[in-house]
């Protein structure tokens, strides 16, 4: 389980860090629900809290789960006031399907930050 987790924190880092990512199906849909558990736990916690705690505690958050302090810092200033705008408790990635891998023939699925 701990490789499991290493292996989905890259994903979300990765997705964070270019806005998109392609992947296979099986792992769309584990990072697609830990992406939206993610953004909806931090869209909570900003609505529930003070803002001088729900900094603190969403900093504290995104560095449990986020490789990388430009990563961090882009999910604090960027994508988190624009999804605390809008009102959105899910649904924070869409998924489109791609077609099939060139080697194995495995399907490719895209997920985008919305």
């Amino acid at each position: 389980t701990k490789k499991r987790d290493i292996f989905v924190r890259q994903l979300l880092t990765n997705l964070i860090k270019n806005g998109k990512t392609t992947t296979t199906p099986k792992r769309a849909k584990v990072l697609k629900a830990e992406i939206d558990t993610f953004f909806a736990d931090l869209v909570k916690m900003n609505k529930k809290l003070e803002a001088k705690d729900a900094k603190r505690e969403s900093i504290r958050y995104i560095k449990a789960r986020i490789f990388g302090e430009d990563e961090g810092k882009k999910v604090l200033n960027v994508l988190l006031p624009k999804y605390i705008e809008s009102g959105s408790t899910s649904s924070f990635v869409a998924d489109y399907k791609l077609g099939y891998r060139v080697g194995d023939g495995v399907q490719k699925v895209m997920l985008k930050l919305i």
